[in-house]
């Protein structure tokens, strides 16, 4: 083996590392053979006492896929509209009307682009009226006199930066909530594309993904105006249903009972207010809403003729965990009068944590502000004793405490949670940060795990065939030369897996079809230099110099189709995504180690047949 010190070396030095790498997927593989073999609460039991043991193994092994692991895909579009509506700094009729035109306008074209939509609208109205009107920021540059285009490159920068800002914050999200090895990815000008292997819960990742994370604290409606407004609201719906006269709301007071109206109402027959609402008048409370109908009396509430009814400055919102189920299973949640004003925001949180109430011991948020936000709060809880505190979530409440007294120290706490993964995913977005404009989910598709056990198995056999297939070709039309290239071919792919592994790649049904490709690739080197030798033995040239031959001669040959496949795969990797990348790092990898098996390790096999061994090899 004289000559041959450094190649032995190197074939050994990548054996073991693709061994060292691929030891943790061993591992995994067993560990869940063995948890699948137990109860559930055996392997509930045995998860908690092996969760750093199991978490490190997860870590290490060879990622899978969506498509072989199962999961989400889910693509969100950031609302760019609402970040519009939101840096204006003055709107109007015109505003109002421009702005819904150029909504229809983007929904329908092929570019949606909302931005220039609303410059075209608003210029083809008044050719000489300026946007700068509505969106002086003097930080920005923006002032009155500042031109179209300057408000236009100024909406466009802050909705480039928007869409930037979201995956970033998308992307904290799902790293803490411990997806493993999550694809975010950017498509279009406002479009975030997410896939997330092994989630079993897609509700709960639905909720993390598009919570915007807007932290308020708000003070509440006075409980006698909340009282007062009931009574008219309800007044007015049954005079639109015959049943009342227009002299009863002249007549409201706090004196309002409820139990007496509804039987007036004979329960609310013909009232279409009572008929999806049950009305409770009790301080902030406005009344209790099953779920089904939380959109129906969100509507009622906002006919024009009932907002002169309600008072002003006054959101009403509902609560964001259930009080109970109607006979059906419907949830019941309460509806809350919140005021418009702000006097929080999430903004001044410098830290949240999952914690337990003392005495219930039920999941709580709790919070800690920065000096500025303790201050506030001091102030706000101070002037407010013995008045309830909204804790708004992204339009829900949360908490609505009593203020019992002066609150120092910067802390507050969000109760009334379901369960201590709510509570942890509040704390996700919290520390997170707030989106910088609300997102939707636009397309989303899931992946179940026996879908994935079925791709893997379909994937496996497709390797297995085509591995089978080539080493008997190999065999039959090489002899004993074909049986050192199926070695080669062996040793190959451990190298792909170990490569994959190494570099924590993650290995997707492209890249199984990937792998199938570099298997047919992978002898094409050896045909090559088999190729060759037979022409030198052709020539009467001995054994051993044929193989020197017919391994310099191919070289070249070999590096040319090769390297010209992996910049190929350089570029599919560049410019492609999702399962077109699968594919380029596996070519990449099985070019590489395939060369490398071809060129090196089949040399080493048969010059320790040939000059250690003294046996023939035949080439077929």
């Amino acid at each position: 083996m004289q000559g041959n010190g450094f190649k032995i070396f190197l074939t050994v030095f990548f054996l073991v590392m693709s061994g060292y790498y691929l030891y943790p997927s061993a591992q995994k593989y067993f560990l869940n053979r063995e948890l699948n073999a137990m109860t559930a609460e055996e392997r509930q039991a045995y998860e908690n006492e092996n969760l750093v043991r199991i978490r490190s193994i997860d870590e290490k092994a060879l990622n899978l896929g969506l498509d072989l692991l199962g999961g989400m895909h889910v693509t969100l579009e950031v609302r760019v509209e609402a970040l519009i509506r939101e840096l204006a700094t003055d709107v109007d009729q015109t505003f109002d009307e421009v702005f819904a035109a150029a909504n229809a306008q983007a929904a329908s074209s092929a570019d949606d682009n909302i931005i220039q939509a609303f410059v075209d609208e608003f210029e083809a109205r008044d050719a000489d009226a300026r946007l700068s009107r509505y969106f002086r920021n003097e930080a920005a540059g923006i002032t009155r006199r500042s031109s179209n285009a300057d408000v236009a490159a100024y909406l466009q920068t802050e909705a480039n930066e928007a869409v930037s800002r979201a995956m970033s914050i998308i992307r904290d999200r799902v790293d803490r909530y411990g997806v493993t090895e999550p694809s975010i990815q950017q498509q279009g000008s406002r479009r975030i594309v997410v896939e997330l292997p092994g989630i079993d819960n897609p509700e709960r990742i639905r909720g993390l993904l598009r919570g915007t994370a807007r932290l308020e604290f708000r003070l509440m409606v006075d409980p006698a105006e909340n009282v007062r407004a009931l009574q008219r609201v309800i007044d007015f719906y049954e005079e639109s249903a015959g049943e009342a006269d227009s002299t009863t709301v002249a007549d409201a007071d706090t004196t309002f009972d409820v139990n007496e109206l509804l039987a007036n109402s004979e329960s609310g027959s013909g009232n279409r207010l009572l008929e999806v609402m049950q009305p409770t008048g009790q301080s902030v409370e406005f009344g209790i809403v099953a779920e089904e109908d939380t959109a129906t009396v969100s509507q009622l509430l906002s006919d024009p003729a009932v907002r002169e009814l309600l008072p002003r400055g006054v959101t009403y919102m509902y609560t964001s965990a259930p009080i109970g189920t109607t006979a059906d299973g419907l949830e019941l949640y309460r509806l809350l009068g919140v005021l418009d004003d702000i006097e929080l925001t999430g903004d001044v949180i410098t830290d949240a944590r999952v914690d337990f109430e003392q005495f219930t011991n039920m999941p709580e948020v709790s919070m800690t502000m920065n000096s500025e936000g303790a201050r506030d709060w001091a102030r706000v809880t101070g002037a407010n004793v013995g008045k309830n505190v909204a804790i708004v979530l992204d339009g829900v409440v949360y908490s609505w405490p009593n203020v019992l007294q002066r609150i120092t120290g910067g802390r507050s706490n969000i109760t009334n949670l379901d369960s201590q993964e709510e509570a942890q995913d509040i704390v996700t977005v919290l520390k997170s940060g707030a989106l910088p404009a609300p997102v939707e989910i636009v397309e989303e598709s899931t992946v179940g795990p026996s879908l994935g056990a079925a791709s893997i198995k379909a994937g496996l056999n497709s390797v297995m065939f085509g591995l089978v297939l080539v080493a008997l070709f190999m065999i039959f039309y090489y002899r004993s030369s074909g049986m050192v290239a199926d070695l080669a071919l062996i040793l190959n792919l451990v190298f792909i897996l170990g490569i994959l592994a190494g570099f924590q790649a993650t290995l997707t049904l492209p890249g199984i079809a990937g792998i199938v490709l570099t298997i047919g690739m992978a002898v094409d080197a050896n045909v090559l230099i088999f190729e060759r030798i037979r022409e030198e033995m052709s020539t009467g040239k001995t054994l051993k110099a044929s193989i020197d031959g017919g391994y310099s001669k191919a070289l070249s040959a070999i590096f040319d189709a090769n390297i010209t496949t992996f910049f190929v795969g350089v570029i599919l990797y560049s410019f492609g995504v999702g399962p077109i990348q699968g594919f380029a790092v596996t070519l990449m990898a099985g070019i590489l180690s395939s060369m490398f098996t071809a060129i090196v390790f089949t040399r080493i096999i048969m010059d320790y047949l040939v000059n250690e061994r003294k046996l023939g090899v035949s080439f077929g």
